[in-house]
């Protein structure tokens, strides 16, 4: 920021001077879990969410999950919360269909009716999940997508795959050409429900990109969040209510999270183990969470592991973490050296900005590490909002952003410093200075011998007057003498 150096101040100056747990034995996608003796080890005892009177959550004190991969992002900011082994490609088994709807969302209508075809069950095996469809039933595109996601439902997956490829194996194609667009970078499905146990792969972090543009459409909010859904009758089926496969939105279920779970979708298969991940949201914060690979033992109360880490995960993120303005336009981040102002030597900086993001809950701007872009001092005169720059901030190390910085209050300048100042500033201030002092002194020195020697020539003026005056002779004839000098007594 420019120096400020008034003319009128100039004159007046011149004028003063964590790891996994190994894998159980995997059970076919849509078979019971083959361990549910009651010898398995009860789950959820340490990592269910804490009860209400227990000690609040903090960003420090992250859950440990069960599940070998692990993965809770922030929706809005997309700040990772928690990673464990997001990067490690796994089989997703039946996560895979929330693709295979967002195909279908964005080349179909929801009210498009598809009529259900042999060749569909070809690939659907016996032992897997499935919606019930038969050969000649017809249906919209909302209810078959309704069979995909609440039962997982591979003969949805196929007749969807034929409706909008012409057959599954071209639909996989643009299965494999859409997760490239979306950044994924370390996916390949080879069929479109997630049976396939060669080539077909991803990562948590990958599925949080396919999982977040299905949540763009409305409807994929509504079917994949519902806990169950009503199948019209058709062809040589009766109208029925299928149920979501996710215990989360089982009333029933004693891991319900109720009205926090937006969507969510399960897979398991031999290969992949239990898997789910789940978008939820409380008090307008907006979570996306992945658990890959957990066990297939179940509790007492038929809950897998995976349940337990998905809730130890969203009530650590909700309780620990809060997303919004960390910095708000008007808070006070810094303070700015200011010189030659009667009003102090700092002024207040604040911030023009705002910066959203997400942070532990109890942060406070003391915490932040606050890193202005000016260096040294301002000079006064400095009017309420003047830009003084920028400032990056961060926290714990981590960069939340920069924000314009101006000047909280007003700063007058002091006359008499700025004097002092711009007197001491550079040696040719000084050498006019000096220069106008000799000049005062000269001027002075002038003026005050000018004066005394008219007070001489005053003087000699009334003393050769007083000499040449006389008087009349007094009574004896005798003439006075002119009054002396020093008596200071003159006749009128």
């Amino acid at each position: 920021m420019a120096r400020r150096a008034p003319a009128l101040a100039l004159a007046l100056a011149l004028a003063v001077g964590l790891a996994g747990v190994p894998r159980a034995a995997w059970a076919q996608d849509g078979i019971e879990p083959a361990t549910t003796s009651a010898e398995a080890p009860a789950m959820g005892a340490a990592t269910e969410a804490p009860a209400a009177d227990a000690p609040a959550y903090s960003a420090d004190e992250p859950p440990a999950p069960s599940s070998p991969v692990a993965l809770l992002v922030d929706r809005d900011t997309g700040y990772v919360l928690f990673e464990q082994g997001a990067d490690e490609q796994r089989t997703p088994a039946s996560i895979t269909k929330i693709l295979t709807a967002l195909l279908v969302l964005e080349n179909m209508d929801l009210d498009d009716v598809v009529t259900v075809e042999e060749g569909d069950f070809e690939h659907v095996t016996a032992e897997s999940t499935t919606a019930g469809l038969k050969a000649g039933d017809v249906l919209t595109v909302r209810d078959l997508l309704a069979g995909l996601l609440l039962p997982s439902g591979n003969d949805a997956a196929y007749v969807l795959a034929r409706a909008v490829g012409g057959d599954w194996q071209t639909f996989v194609g643009m299965m494999n050409e859409r997760a490239a667009e979306l950044g994924c970078t370390s996916t390949h499905f080879s069929d479109p429900c997630g049976l396939a146990e060669e080539n077909h792969y991803t990562t948590a972090r990958d599925l949080v990109t396919i999982f977040e543009a299905a949540l763009a459409y409305p409807a994929f909010q509504e079917i994949a969040g519902s806990s169950t859904w009503q199948m019209p009758a058709t062809g040589d089926n009766p109208a029925r209510t299928i149920t979501t496969t996710d215990l989360l939105l089982d009333p029933e279920s004693p891991v319900y999270m109720g009205d926090e779970i937006v969507a969510g979708k399960t897979g398991f298969t031999y290969d992949a183990g239990k898997c789910l991940i789940v978008a939820a949201e409380k008090d307008g914060m907006r979570l996306v969470a992945v658990i890959l690979g957990g066990s297939d033992e179940e509790d007492a109360d038929g809950v897998t592991p995976n349940y337990y880490d998905m809730r130890s995960l969203l009530a650590w993120g909700f309780g620990a973490w809060e997303t919004g303005e960390v910095v708000s336009a008007g808070d006070v981040v810094a303070s700015a050296e200011v010189t030659l102002s009667s009003d102090g030597d700092a002024v207040d900086a604040r911030s023009d900005d705002a910066i959203v993001t997400t942070f532990p809950r109890g942060t406070t701007i003391a915490d932040l590490t606050v890193e202005p872009s000016w260096e040294g001092a301002f000079q006064a005169p400095i009017e309420e909002g003047d830009a003084l720059g920028e400032a990056a901030i961060s926290l714990d190390g981590r960069a939340l952003g920069t924000v314009g910085v101006s000047a909280a209050s007003a700063m007058e300048l002091s006359l008499v410093d700025y004097a002092l100042w711009w007197v001491t500033s550079d040696p040719v201030h000084m050498g006019i200075v000096a220069g106008v002092v000799v000049a005062v002194f000269v001027v002075i020195g002038l003026v005050s011998a000018a004066a005394g020697r008219r007070r001489r020539r005053r003087d000699q003026f009334t003393i050769a007057v007083g000499e040449r005056r006389t008087i009349a002779p007094g009574p004896g004839g005798q003439r006075l003498k002119p009054p002396s000098a020093k008596s200071g007594k003159h006749f009128k």
